[in-house]
């Protein structure tokens, strides 16, 4: 079984807010001029994707001094994805020196508002502790179960390998079965990943008995984004 922060579907801190911005169906000039007109009159979250598209050269040539500008600008109007990818830029001295306290603050900040990726980012930082911020594996197991509950599958991984292993809290292979399994749905997964955590699986069943498998099974079918899942909590 592959020891936590180690699974070959975790991804690092990674900018947020950009799905949208891969869409073949949009043209990026035509969404990057659309955004620069909305940014210059104080719409954060206009803000926050103008950064990220300077950062990646979308619609415009790349720029990190025009990114790391708008990221800033959105984040200090309160727009969660600026806020996150601020802290990204932060936590890997990407066009700024590289600052942990700040990436912890701004991580904070996002995470305040529900994002999940940012929720994800500080469940990393504490768990693998950086400079400044002590590593806490209590408060990283909090901040993946936040986020794998908004059915991140990176965290509902980094959540299951916790459990299993009683980082952060007693070891429950009944919640980690239920969390590897979800995250087996996700429909970006290649083979190879998908390998991995049907490996997980098989080991937590190799140490569970049958009652306690049909337990993780069903509550990992009852579940649903959001926390909203029947509570199958034995008495």
């Amino acid at each position: 079984m592959s020891l936590i922060f180690t699974s070959s579907i975790l991804k690092a801190q990674e900018f947020s807010g950009g799905e949208s911005l891969n869409s073949s169906t949009l043209d990026a000039k035509d969404v990057f001029h659309s955004n620069l007109r909305q940014a210059e009159r104080g719409n954060a979250m206009a803000m926050g994707v103008l950064g990220l598209m300077y950062w990646k050269g979308l619609g415009c040539e790349k720029d990190p001094v025009e990114a790391l500008k708008w990221l800033k600008k959105g984040a200090q109007k309160g727009d969660a994805d600026a806020e996150n990818n601020l802290g990204f830029l932060y936590f890997q001295g990407m066009g700024i020196k590289e600052d942990d306290a700040e990436a912890l603050k701004w991580f904070k900040k996002a995470a305040a508002q529900g994002l999940a990726s940012a929720e994800r980012n500080l469940g990393l930082m504490y768990g693998r502790g950086a400079e400044g911020v002590h590593k806490d594996y209590a408060q990283s197991l909090e901040w993946f179960k936040k986020a794998a509950e908004q059915n991140d599958a990176d965290s509902q991984v980094n959540l299951a390998q916790m459990l299993s292993l009683g980082e952060g809290g007693p070891k429950d292979y009944i919640e980690s079965h239920k969390w590897f399994s979800l995250a087996l749905k996700y429909h970006s997964l290649d083979s190879s990943q998908v390998s991995d955590l049907r490996n997980d699986i098989e080991w937590l069943e190799k140490r569970m008995t049958g009652k306690e498998t049909d337990e993780a099974q069903k509550r990992a079918a009852e579940w649903k984004p959001g926390g909203e899942s029947v509570d199958n909590t034995e008495k």
